[in-house]
């Protein structure tokens, strides 16, 4: 009697496991990240931790503990200046095209200008710092190593670039009028004050002289750069404002849905158009598609644009975020 073949019943076992593995792969990319905000929240919420333990817990994060992950990885890492251009270049081009699309949206829907200020921030300015470079380490990270010292390499100029759209953006359509010197000085005064970016400064700095810290300094700035994703995603959970979701217009929606799914979207198209590798392509990505900045709120208030509005966006944003950065895994990986 003639064996039957096993060869399609292999196949398929293979292609089962080979989902299956890959399934766990984007489950343990994303879920830290999400729990970890969820933490957060449940810890606020319940009055477990007070909220201004959380407070103190975001000022902790923002001055030092990330400043010591970015100094300590920055300046031992393998600055390779025409990859960071490249990557610059595809978030760039794309940041400034998203800003366009939420502009000529804003235009259809006819907002008002404090209105129209906060729905093309919130359509581009991401939470690089605190979602796009835990999402990095984690995803990234396990398939190449130099993929958390190039990320955090370049983000100094993410910021940067953030910064400078927005206080346009805001400057133009704020109900507050502002001289184009105060808005100049004001944008100057926010790089200096920003230790994100003096932190990436400074390990830059450390990195092109040649200058290796003491080991004892060293050895602080690690320990206290370890603690700083873990912390960054428990603060943006205990400072998630959902309830400011309740009665939220189509704007926070569409907004939203330009900056987690539109802006990424755009980055695998232009990535087409460059010669990059995974890591490359997908770390610029990555800051495109990470959801809105809790920043875009305080500046929206300052500048005197539509700060309810910029609130929702962010909340919202970083809710469907949970659903899009999988989808970005999924398809660019």
């Amino acid at each position: 009697m003639c064996k039957k073949s096993t060869a399609p019943e292999s196949s398929l076992v293979t292609h089962i496991g080979n989902l299956y593995l890959w399934r766990m792969f984007i489950l343990n990319s994303i879920a830290p990240i999400f729990l970890l905000i969820l933490l957060g929240k449940t810890l606020q919420k319940t009055g477990f931790m007070p909220e201004v333990f959380f407070k103190s817990l975001s000022r902790f994060v923002f001055w030092f503990a990330l400043p010591s992950l970015l100094i300590s990885s920055i300046s031992r890492a393998d600055l390779n200046f025409p990859t960071i251009s490249r990557i610059l270049g595809i978030f760039s081009l794309g940041t400034v095209l998203s800003l366009a699309f939420a502009w000529g949206v804003a235009k259809v829907l006819k907002l008002p200008a404090p209105k129209t200020g906060a729905f093309i921030q919130g359509s581009f300015r991401g939470n690089g710092a605190f979602v796009g470079l835990p999402v990095i380490v984690y995803s990234l990270g396990s398939i190449d190593a130099s993929a958390e010292q190039l990320a955090t390499v370049v983000l100094a100029p993410v910021v940067v670039i953030f910064n400078i759209l927005a206080v346009t953006v805001l400057l133009h359509y704020g109900k507050d009028k502002h001289s184009t010197g105060d808005s100049i000085s004001t944008f100057f005064l926010q790089m200096v004050k920003n230790p994100l970016i003096m932190s990436c400064v400074t390990g830059i700095a450390l990195n092109l002289l040649k200058l290796e810290l003491p080991l004892f300094l060293n050895r602080s700035l690690e320990a206290l750069g370890r603690a700083a994703l873990p912390m960054i995603l428990m603060s943006i959970g205990a400072s998630l404002a959902v309830e400011k979701l309740k009665g939220a217009a189509s704007p926070s929606l569409i907004a939203s849905l330009i900056k987690v799914a539109v802006t990424p979207a755009i980055g695998f198209l232009l990535a087409g158009f460059f010669d990059l590798s995974v890591t490359e392509k997908m770390i610029a990505i990555f800051f495109l598609g990470c959801p809105t900045a809790g920043m875009s709120y305080v500046m929206a208030d300052v500048m005197g644009s539509d700060s309810t509005l910029a609130a929702r966006i962010i909340a919202l944003s970083t809710l469907l975020s949970a659903i899009t950065l999988p989808v970005i895994i999924a398809v660019g990986l």
